[in-house]
């Protein structure tokens, strides 16, 4: 059962809750990350080819730069992660992990000025998405814990339906937060796919044009 601090305010108390699962989020990224970027050359025989692909659709028209079809396909992502929670958590660090190395990956593939030119505007929203997004997946592996260990600790002398049903009403507060991180980074995704869509390639054009 959570704690609740009255005086926080919502997003105050969401963070005090959840920092230990937001951190844990954002080092294994980061991480991964700055893995993906140095051992770049040991990775291309395992992405070169996903990286490929994307720039080919990219290309054919079948990845849209449009915002609703980007949110589509971040949208499944954090899906991913937050669903790997229901592992004990393993499921989204894995994913959280891939994704990492992926995008330290991506950079390498291009000239990273650029890269960081195109990318920044959209990444930076995208990115805190992910993370949190990764958040809700821990809690619903806290969440998934905590349940198990009060079902190996039932009672033979008591009603197996109302201790199941105490330990799950228990255990509903975890769940609820998982469920109010999941919706913050799907309003991230959301405004970095509009950003993605509309906004970031005809800023990076203009800021090389006037330098």
């Amino acid at each position: 059962m959570l704690k609740k601090e009255k005086y926080d305010g919502f997003f105050g108390g969401l963070y005090k809750r959840n920092e230990i699962y937001l951190l844990l989020s954002t080092a294994i990224l980061l991480i991964s990350v700055l893995l993906g970027y140095a051992f770049a050359g040991l990775l291309s025989p395992f992405l070169a080819g996903m990286l490929s692909s994307l720039k080919n659709n990219a290309v054919q028209g079948q990845i849209q730069l449009q915002t609703l079809p980007i949110f589509e396909k971040n949208l499944d992502i954090i899906l991913i992660i937050y669903i790997g929670g229901i592992l004990f958590g393993v499921g989204t660090a894995i994913y959280l992990i891939f994704n990492g190395i992926f995008n330290g990956y991506a950079a390498t593939q291009f000239p990273l000025g650029n890269y960081i030119l195109y990318n920044i505007p959209y990444g930076i929203p995208e990115f805190v998405g992910i993370i949190i997004s990764g958040a809700a997946g821990f809690r619903l592996a806290s969440c998934i814990y905590h349940i198990f260990n009060g079902l190996t600790h039932m009672r033979s002398d008591i009603s197996q339906t109302n201790q199941f049903r105490y330990i799950i009403e228990m255990n509903m507060d975890e769940f609820w937060e998982s469920i109010k991180l999941l919706v913050i980074a799907i309003v991230f995704l959301l405004i970095a796919a509009f950003i993605e869509a509309n906004l970031s390639i005809a800023w990076a054009n203009y800021i090389k044009t006037a330098i």
